[in-house]
């Protein structure tokens, strides 16, 4: 629990950075902010692989039949998701951004049990859903800013690609949780840097952007090992809807970043307050309970 925590925690942190970053590196064009995400992922695989390499004292690697899932862990966790979702950040609030991505817990509840056996939706799940998604509705059906495709809409759909990626990411990486993230990361932040330097992207080098970029990297770098390993150790929905906290954590980031201080708004404080409901309820059931994937 501590482990899940924590990474809700970082990733809470990353979105008013990566909007801090935007502003301070004057980073306005699409290509740049590309540019600027797909550094930040291939540079968090090389903290892994580097990390793998010296604690196992051998060369990480990965066993042929897993290399195309690992792949597809990368398209999916990090470079398609990641490629809409820094879009989407520079078009919408990180605050609301950080809200509409615990839509994920939600979504790995519905779709679960599709996939792994032990997990199973019920009546209080649905529910939990239902009340969990009204409140992510809610902050984003307002006369206040309405929705956007490129800015919520993009956001949102980031969430199902984490989603995928977080079953993909279970599945293949059992016994090898370094070296998938290592090269998952690796491989989605390549993905995002191809498209960046064809459209002629650019990061300026300076300390703040280093800084910035640093940070950002060893955010990846340790939620989505953290991540990946509790996903291997436990059920996908058990440990997907910690995503509860990151509207919560991710808001009193951004107040503290950037001083947006609506999450102290009533209509903010209850979409939160009814995300939290929704997500206990969800998890409520499967307390205690062992799953298997």
């Amino acid at each position: 629990m501590l482990a899940a925590v924590l990474c809700t925690v970082l990733w809470g942190s990353a979105y008013p950075v990566i909007k801090y970053g935007y502003a301070v590196m004057a980073l306005d064009a699409t290509a740049d902010k590309l540019m600027f995400a797909g550094v930040r992922f291939f540079l968090a695989g090389l903290m892994v692989f580097v990390f793998a390499w010296l604690r196992n004292r051998r060369f990480p690697a990965v066993p042929r039949s897993r290399i195309g899932g690992v792949l597809l862990y990368g398209a999916l966790q990090t470079g398609l998701m990641y490629l809409f979702n820094y879009i989407g950040v520079a078009h919408t609030t990180a605050t609301k951004t950080s809200i509409i991505t615990a839509a994920s817990a939600f979504f790995a509840v519905m779709f679960a049990p599709l996939f792994f056996r032990g997990e199973r939706m019920t009546a209080l799940k649905v529910i939990g859903v239902i009340i969990g998604m009204a409140g992510i509705l809610l902050v984003n059906n307002t006369a206040l800013d309405g929705f956007t495709f490129v800015g919520e809409g993009l956001v949102l759909l980031s969430t199902l690609l984490n989603t995928a990626g977080s079953f993909v990411g279970k599945r293949v990486s059992k016994g090898i949780v370094y070296e998938s993230t290592a090269y998952q990361l690796m491989f989605g932040g390549a993905m995002i840097l191809l498209p960046a330097a064809l459209m002629g992207g650019r990061m300026p080098l300076t300390l703040t952007s280093l800084l910035l970029v640093l940070y950002l990297a060893f955010v990846s770098a340790a939620a989505f090992t953290l991540w990946t390993a509790l996903l291997v150790l436990h059920e996908a929905g058990q440990i997907l809807v910690f995503n509860m906290l990151i509207p919560v954590t991710g808001a009193l980031w951004s107040w503290l970043i950037l001083g947006e201080s609506r999450i102290f708004e009533p209509l903010y404080l209850v979409s939160v307050l009814l995300t939290c409901i929704g997500v206990f309820l969800v998890n409520f059931p499967g307390k205690g309970r062992a799953g298997k994937g």
